[in-house]
């Protein structure tokens, strides 16, 4: 597959499923959360200040506007009720599931 077509491929998917991502720290965010996620280890609120992203009010800025489109999750810990941890929602994992197969058939 051509590489500027695969491109134009997840461009297309990304901006049909996922059109709440509008700007490169909604894309880090989501990325980042649903990384270690993924590993099994929700990531805490403070880990995501320390990332580097953006500036900390830009993170809760981006964060609250995800979390109020229902894309990102936040519960307290079951080990320490002080900490907030952070997912993806379940209908956003499905979405990035998809993509990877977009992408994984586009480097075949």
């Amino acid at each position: 597959m051509n590489t500027f077509k695969a491109l134009r491929d997840l461009h297309e998917f990304r901006r049909r499923h996922l059109p709440y991502l509008r700007t490169i720290e909604d894309v880090e965010l989501v990325r980042e959360i649903g990384f270690y996620q993924s590993m099994g280890t929700p990531l805490a609120l403070k880990a995501l200040f320390s990332m580097g992203i953006a500036s900390a009010a830009t993170v809760q800025r981006r964060l609250s506007r995800l979390k109020r489109l229902g894309v990102v999750q936040q519960t307290r810990s079951h080990y320490d009720k002080r900490i907030l941890e952070l997912t993806v929602s379940p209908p956003v994992l499905r979405a990035y599931e998809r993509m990877g197969r977009l992408m994984l058939k586009a480097l075949v």
